[in-house]
């Protein structure tokens, strides 16, 4: 095996000697450089502004520290390139929630106003067909004489003539359209009845006018 070359770039004479000295290191060194030859070609270059510096600092204390300045003039300073850190990529912004559906406001909440039931109103009819309007339930049991009932009056005995028979109306109650529509023609009935009363009996028929036309405004409206 022949001599290695002399090593190129910054190597003293006394490092070339020791390669010459040695087969085995002279193949080494040779395979070294054609490493160092082929990755230095075939590595990309870094940009400048990727890369950073890094100063290493030490004073008289032996005091170890790494900044991005240069060293104090009474340290002793060394250098060295790194790449410069990079910020992770910011986070895709979330997409967008769909709007929740706004609630009406209170204010356009319209409420029905319900007038309260007119008073109960009932029809009664009596067994010869007279109607008449109560606003309680009063049938108006009564006994009435036989002889209203018997279709010969003339052949009952005097026990018989002078008897009687229970009977009572027939009352129904009505709906509150139909009792509105009563209440409405006992205030008209009050009414001209208030014009036409005498002194004793002129404040009942007021308070009665003021009754009826309160229940027609509330109930009947």
């Amino acid at each position: 095996m022949g001599r290695c070359p002399p090593l190129a770039g910054r190597h003293s004479s006394a490092d070339n000697r020791a390669v010459r000295s040695s087969p085995c290191t002279c193949l080494f060194v040779i395979l070294l450089m054609a490493g160092q030859q082929s990755s230095a070609a075939t590595a990309p270059p870094v940009p400048a502004d990727a890369t950073v510096t890094i100063y290493r600092c030490v004073d008289a204390k032996g005091h170890l520290s790494l900044q991005d300045e240069p060293c104090p003039k009474d340290t002793q300073a060394s250098t060295r390139n790194m790449v410069r850190p990079k910020d992770a990529p910011a986070r895709p912004a979330p997409p967008p929630q769909p709007a929740p559906n706004p609630e009406p406001p209170v204010d356009a909440v319209e409420y029905q106003d319900i007038p309260p039931p007119p008073p109960p109103m009932y029809q009664c009819t009596s067994y010869d067909g007279i109607v008449r309007e109560s606003e309680v339930y009063d049938p108006n049991p009564r006994c009435e004489p036989l002889a209203l009932y018997f279709p010969y009056p003339r052949r009952l005995t005097p026990a018989q003539a002078g008897a009687c028979r229970w009977v009572q109306d027939s009352c129904v109650r009505l709906s509150d359209e139909q009792s509105c529509a009563v209440f409405r023609q006992k205030k008209r009935e009050a009414a001209s009845a208030l014009l036409h009363a005498f002194s004793d009996t002129e404040a009942y028929r007021k308070s009665e006018l003021q009754r009826l036309t309160q229940i027609v405004d509330e109930s009947c409206r």
